[in-house]
C-alpha cells in the first residue's frame, strides 16, 4: 500500500471528531480526582487515562511516519508537534507532583491529567468551529455524568421485591426510550437525504441552465447571467453554511437569475426551443431552492427532545440505583448505558444540523463545482 492511502487511513481514523471527543473525555477523569477513591475507583481512572493518553501518542507518531516530510511534519507543524510533545512528557509530572505530596492542591488534582488537558484543548481548539462541537460535548456530559456519578452510587440496599420492580421499570422505560430514539434518527434522517438530494439536483439545473444559456451565444446576457449566478451560489454557502446570512436572502439573488435570462433575445427557431429549455430549469431549480428551505426550516420539536433527555436521565440514575457486586461492574455498565444514549442524543443532533460539519454532513462541494462550471475552470 502507498504512502498516500496509509495517509488516507491514519487521518481518516485519528480524526477531529475523534480526538476532540477524547481530549472532552479527560474531565470527567479530572472531577473524580479531586475526591477520594478506592484503589478499584483509582485504578479504572489511571486505565482510562493511559488509553486516552496512548490515542494521541500514536495519533502524532503514525502523522509523522506518514507524511512525505517525515521528521520534516515537525518543522511545518511546530505549535501542534509543541502541544503532542507536551501531552507525551506529560507523565513525567506525576514524578514530580510526588515531591510535593504535602501540598493538599497536589494531592486532589493530578497535574499531568490537568497539562493534557490543556495541551488536548489547544491541540484541537481550531477544529472545533469545523464540527458540531454541540453535538460531541452533549455527548460527552451523559457519558461524563454516568462514569463520574458510578463512583458515588447512593448506599440503597434493594429488596427482592424492589429489584424485580426497578428491572421491570428500567424494560418499560428503555422500550419508550427506543421507540422514540428510532422516530426521531429515522424522521431526521429523511430529512437529511431529502435535503442533499434537493441541494444536488438545485445545482444539477442550475447547471443546465448555464451550458443552456451558453448555446445561445449572446455575450451580454450570458456575462450577467454568470454574474448573477456566481452572487446566488456565494449567497447560498454564506446562508447555508456560514450562517453569516438568512436563507430567506437567497431569494433576491434567485431573482436576478430569473430576470438576467429575460434578457436573452432569440432570433431562431432554434434558440427559442433552447430559451424554452432555460425556462423550465429555472422552474426547476426554484421548486428545489423552495424545497430546500422548507427542509432547513425543519427541526425535531424541543418537546421530543426534553422527553428524550428525561428518559434519558431516568434510565442512567435507574441503574445507578442497581445493586453491583463490585465497582468494576457498576462502573463498566453504567458507562456503557450513558455511552449508548449519548451516541443516540449524537447521531440525532448531527443529522439536525446537517450544515454543521460532523460525521453526517452535507457539503458545498456541488456549489463549488458549480461555480468552477461558471468560472471556465472545467
Amino acid at each position: 500500500m502507498s504512502r498516500e492511502n496509509w495517509k488516507r487511513i491514519v487521518y481518516s481514523l485519528f480524526s477531529d471528531t475523534l480526538m476532540i471527543f477524547l481530549a472532552l473525555l479527560i474531565i470527567p477523569l479530572i472531577v473524580v480526582g479531586f475526591f477520594e477513591l478506592t484503589p478499584p475507583q483509582q485504578l479504572i481512572v489511571e486505565v482510562l487515562d493511559w488509553i486516552i493518553y496512548g490515542f494521541f501518542c500514536l495519533e502524532f507518531v503514525l502523522k509523522v511516519y506518514v507524511d512525505e516530510r517525515g521528521i520534516g511534519y515537525i518543522k511545518s507543524n511546530k505549535l501542534d508537534s509543541a502541544i503532542s510533545f507536551v501531552i507525551i512528557l506529560s507523565p513525567l509530572l506525576e514524578l514530580i507532583s510526588f515531591y510535593f505530596v504535602a501540598t493538599p492542591l497536589l494531592r486532589l488534582i493530578r497535574i499531568s491529567r490537568i497539562v493534557r488537558l490543556g495541551g488536548l484543548i489547544s491541540k484541537t481548539q481550531v477544529s472545533w468551529r469545523k464540527i458540531n462541537f454541540k453535538a460531541y460535548a452533549t455527548a460527552v456530559f451523559v457519558i461524563s455524568t454516568g462514569f463520574v456519578l458510578s463512583f458515588f452510587r447512593p448506599p440503597i440496599q434493594l429488596l427482592p421485591t424492589d429489584s424485580t420492580w426497578l428491572a421491570i421499570f428500567i424494560s418499560m422505560i428503555g422500550i419508550v426510550f427506543a421507540l422514540l430514539s428510532a422516530f426521531m434518527i429515522v424522521n431526521a434522517w429523511n430529512e437529511y437525504n431529502a435535503l442533499d438530494e434537493a441541494i444536488r439536483k438545485e445545482t444539477i439545473s442550475l447547471r443546465n441552465l448555464f451550458l443552456l444559456g451558453q448555446q445561445l451565444c449572446e455575450e451580454t446576457p450570458l456575462t450577467n447571467l454568470k454574474t448573477c449566478m456566481q452572487d446566488y451560489i456565494t449567497t447560498v454557502i454564506n446562508a447555508y453554511w456560514k450562517e453569516t446570512i438568512k436563507p430567506d436572502e437567497t431569494l433576491v439573488k434567485f431573482v436576478r437569475i430569473f430576470r438576467s435570462a429575460e434578457d436573452f433575445n432569440p432570433q431562431t427557431p432554434k434558440n427559442l426551443i433552447i430559451l424554452d429549455n432555460i425556462n423550465e430549469e429555472l422552474r426547476t431549480a426554484s421548486n428545489y431552492r423552495a424545497h430546500i428551505l422548507s427542509l432547513i426550516s425543519q427541526k425535531t420539536p424541543k418537546i421530543l427532545w426534553l422527553f428524550l433527555l428525561f428518559l434519558s436521565f431516568s434510565i442512567v440514575i435507574s441503574f445507578i440505583i442497581v445493586n453491583y457486586e463490585s465497582q468494576w461492574m457498576a462502573t463498566f455498565i453504567i458507562t456503557l448505558v450513558s455511552t449508548s444514549i449519548a451516541f443516540v442524543i449524537a447521531i440525532i443532533y448531527d443529522l439536525d444540523n446537517p450544515f454543521t460539519s460532523g460525521v453526517w454532513a452535507i457539503s458545498d462541494k456541488d456549489y463549488h463545482e458549480l461555480e468552477n462550471l461558471i468560472n471556465g475552470k472545467y
